[in-house]
């Protein structure tokens, strides 16, 4: 499974762990840093988050992973020939960094973990989405 950042922070406000095998975006490390100080979070949540960055693989953007990048880009635009959004879906912008945590949980075939709406789009696509609550 693949964890997206919101669900991480979830976790560490709670200081609960999460009990999965996973592995986590090295976008999604650079989003939970650049929240916790933009937050100012104190020792103890930041020595938490710490742990749980290298309790995880982090997963770094490689050129492997550019090609499902592309499509999902595009299938989000409404621009992909080949798999169209369906009928009543219109088209999105995606953050690039949620870009790119859908794409790794596409290219390695994991679920997507996470408590917002971002990614409800892509389950028309092949994305395996896994809603937790708020």
């Amino acid at each position: 499974m693949v964890f997206d950042t919101n669900l991480i922070i979830q976790h560490v406000r709670r200081g609960q762990w999460l009990n999965s095998k996973a592995i986590i975006p090295v976008v999604v490390a650079g989003e939970l840093r650049a929240f916790a100080l933009k937050a100012d979070w104190g020792t103890q949540k930041l020595t938490f988050l710490e742990s749980i960055l290298k309790g995880y693989p982090i997963v770094e953007i490689t050129m492997f992973l550019t090609d499902v990048y592309a499509q999902i880009d595009a299938y989000s635009q409404g621009t992909l020939k080949l798999k169209p959004l369906p009928l009543g879906m219109s088209s999105r912008n995606m953050s690039k960094n949620d870009l790119w945590i859908a794409t790794t949980a596409l290219y390695f075939d994991l679920e997507l973990h996470t408590t917002d709406n971002d990614f409800d789009h892509l389950s028309a696509f092949g994305l395996r989405l896994v809603k937790h609550s708020a």
